[in-house]
């Protein structure tokens, strides 16, 4: 009775989270010891949920005077394999009348009492045990579980789960108590044409209030706002998500729609939002692998702080007493052409010295290009506040000129108009008839005088779905596939990619060298294949891609002319007078972390209940679009990636461990109490059919209904760990 598998709670993994896994940064070796107490942490951590809702069911049997015969942490089942037996406890003790072990299985746990028992094999050979004579006719033994009222057996069944919840509340309690680190949700950037953009979400605004929440929460986290974002994308497919954010002084309220374009596979909704940075370096990647800022191997290390920008500080956020990363990036993007001199603020080892303050010189950032053009796509939204759309600018305009000169090349229009900072710029379009209203009208040629805000800035390119954007004035467009420009390096080869051509796949080629080198930041050979232009990589996203690829690496690309597809190998190579605006230069910025501790112990079991009672509505409104069909098989997770998540969250503390069990607790009560023969669940409605007909459920149907139980279960616990593992490799 009671049994608990960790498949049967198949967690919720949280949306957004990075799953990294059990390994700390570096190789498994260097950090043995680091990863061998992770290990030791999760696996404590895990086993602590299975044997707090085990002993839930084992204190009220004993509280009833039911005898229990074993209580397992992990299944103690025989495998064999071949003719080697393994065995089946890693330990194991006799106490009074229970025997209690850790079984070879770590799925679950379970409780075994007399007259119970879940495996249907053994249902006869256990009812025979509790009859006295050994006779149906003789009475049960009155220790044994059928033997008690009704009302008692409901007890024990509940228990697992009422110990699971009250546990929940206490780990909870114990993390605020002990201190929470998490990211807030203050927007880092905010990605060009998205939802976030459209309404006009701005970097630095700090989310407080989002979906169904009835009051605002300052110490809102940011996993935890990504993962209602794509709940309700889920459940009303993009409806209009109500947003409440903290601008300054002001208290502004927006609705965007969350999208599932921005997924490379459409599995999940966002509406567009990065989390926030601080001015600081990472330890990990202080300068991002295979930037340009790397190659200029310039003196810089993880935990440097970054105080100014050309002589002007940078003024510090007063909710984290410290410059944010969106603040710098503002500074970077206003001289994206130009040198720029940081002041860098490095904390020495010896904590009673000052902090070595040194100024250095970062170069603007060459764009990494093939050397080929590609046209300007449809307009495709607005922001907000548009000069372009106050202009009179539609969607589905193509911008033919900017100040009479024709756009040649789209992928450079973003720092062609940034270069118009602050001026008047004219601005011609073609309309087609379907936009203007008349589907057999001829496109019109319209020209409109746009004023250019005063500071350049870039917005954030997305990875997948991505658009480009121009703003300065507020336009996001679509980039053509078709090449409209090429340079004297691609047009002096012997078989010359000509314009007119339209790309149509991309295939990367890196040397042995580079190849390693991507591996060791985690791209995989599968990311290496061949890849269509707008299926899963569009045009702007593409461009995004190169700035991240080393120059002299070579690409296939594929393109079609006059209904002939052509393959044609370019080079990546530095552009001379064309430099790439977006990012940090190649700055591995650090990631902003709060700690969030509780006033005093009541006020950290509050809190501990509130986060429970949060995690129980987020497992039942993720249960129900699984059930509804509205999220696909990506939204289960099995044992692997039940352990990666808890070992990523390890990594940043016991108090953010204590959180991932108390969601798992909140997993494993809801999923054990579906009424599933086999599960707490399926026994409390026996019970209850039972408590309304004053007998019990025909035996043999209660066994055949268990059997299928155990089988819908093992088969499900299947699927997950074959899905894991695929997942995982």
């Amino acid at each position: 009775m009671g049994s608990s598998m960790l498949v049967e709670g198949l967690t919720r993994i949280p949306a957004l989270d990075a799953l990294p896994g059990l390994l700390a940064s570096g190789t498994f070796l260097e950090n043995l010891p680091l990863n061998l107490w992770l290990f030791f942490e999760v696996a404590l951590g895990l086993g602590f949920v299975i044997f707090v809702h085990e002993l839930g069911h084992f204190i009220a049997a004993k509280t009833f005077g039911v005898r229990c015969d074993k209580f397992y942490v992990g299944f103690d089942v025989p495998i064999s394999i071949g003719p080697i037996r393994l065995p089946r406890t890693l330990g194991k003790f006799q106490w009074g009348e229970t025997e209690y072990g850790i079984g070879i299985i770590p799925l679950g746990g379970y409780v075994k009492m007399l007259g119970q028992d879940d495996d249907p094999r053994r249902a006869e050979e256990e009812a025979e045990r509790v009859r006295q004579g050994g006779s149906e006719e003789e009475p049960l033994d009155p220790r044994s579980y059928p033997a008690k009222p009704v009302w008692q057996r409901m007890i024990i069944i509940s228990a697992g789960v009422v110990m699971n919840l009250i546990f929940a509340v206490i780990m909870a309690g114990v993390a605020f108590q002990v201190g929470v680190p998490y990211t807030p949700t203050v927007i880092g950037t905010v990605t060009g044409g998205g939802p976030a953009w459209q309404v006009g979400l701005q970097p630095e605004d700090q989310i407080v209030r989002v979906g169904e929440m009835t009051q605002d929460d300052t110490h809102l986290r940011f996993n935890d706002f990504m993962t209602t974002v794509a709940m309700r994308g889920f459940e009303k497919k993009g409806a209009p998500l109500p947003v409440a954010v903290i601008r300054g002084d002001e208290r502004i309220e927006f609705t965007p729609s969350p999208i599932n374009n921005m997924h490379p596979k459409k599995k999940l909704y966002f509406i567009g939002v990065s989390s926030p940075s601080a001015a600081r370096l990472s330890d990990k990647r202080p300068v991002i692998p295979m930037s340009f800022l790397e190659s200029q191997g310039l003196d810089l290390i993880g935990g440097d702080r970054i105080t100014a920008v050309d002589g002007v500080d940078l003024p510090k956020d007063q909710r984290f007493d410290e410059p944010l990363g969106s603040e710098l990036q503002a500074r970077l993007q206003a001289k994206w052409n130009q040198s720029v001199k940081l002041t860098i603020h490095r904390d020495l080892p010896d904590d009673d010295q000052l902090p070595k303050i040194f100024d250095l010189e970062i170069p603007p950032a060459p764009v990494r290009t093939l050397g080929i053009g590609f046209g300007f796509g449809e307009i495709t939204a607005f922001a907000s506040e548009s000069a372009a759309r106050d202009a009179g600018m539609q969607v589905g305009d193509v911008i033919e000129e900017v100040n009479g000169e024709k756009v040649v090349d789209a992928w450079r229009l973003p720092t062609q108009l940034a270069e118009l900072a602050g001026e008047t710029v004219e601005i011609k379009v073609t309309r087609s008839g379907k936009t203007a209203g008349a589907d057999k009208s001829a496109p019109e040629k319209l020209t409109f005088m746009v004023e250019c805000d005063p500071v350049p800035r870039f917005d954030s390119i997305s990875s997948f779905g991505g658009r480009l954007t121009l703003a300065g004035i507020g336009v996001a467009f679509k980039t053509s596939a078709t090449v409209t420009d090429v340079d004297a390096a691609v047009a002096e080869t012997d078989d010359p990619v000509l314009p007119g051509d339209e790309l149509v796949q991309v295939l990367w080629e890196p040397t042995e060298e580079i190849r390693e080198q991507l591996a060791e930041y985690g791209v995989r050979d599968e990311d290496l294949k061949a890849r269509q232009i707008d299926g899963l990589l569009t045009m702007a996203s593409y461009l995004d891609e190169l700035q991240q690829l080393p120059p002299g690496m070579t690409i296939r690309c594929f393109f079609k002319r006059d209904g002939k597809t052509l393959e044609r190998v370019l080079t990546i190579r530095e552009a001379e007078d064309w430099y790439w605006p977006w990012d940090y230069r190649g700055l591995g910025a650090d990631s902003l972390e709060q700690i969030y501790v509780a006033d005093s112990f009541a006020a950290a079991l509050a809190l501990g209940a509130g986060e429970t009672w949060k995690r129980f509505k987020e497992v039942l409104s993720f249960l129900k679009i699984l059930i509804t069909g509205k999220a696909g098989a990506d939204g289960f997770g099995g044992p692997v990636k039940i352990f990666q998540a808890a070992g990523s969250e390890a990594s940043h503390g016991i108090s953010r461990l204590l959180l991932f069990l108390t969601l798992l607790s909140a997993n494993l009560a809801i999923l054990n109490f579906l009424p599933i023969p086999a599960l707490d669940g399926g026994h409390m409605v026996f019970l209850t059919a039972e408590a309304i007909r004053g007998k019990p459920i025909n035996e043999a149907l209660q066994i055949r209904l268990t059997m299928v139980g155990v089988l819908c279960l093992l088969s499900l616990m299947g699927f997950v760990i074959v899905k894991d593992i695929f997942d995982l490799f």
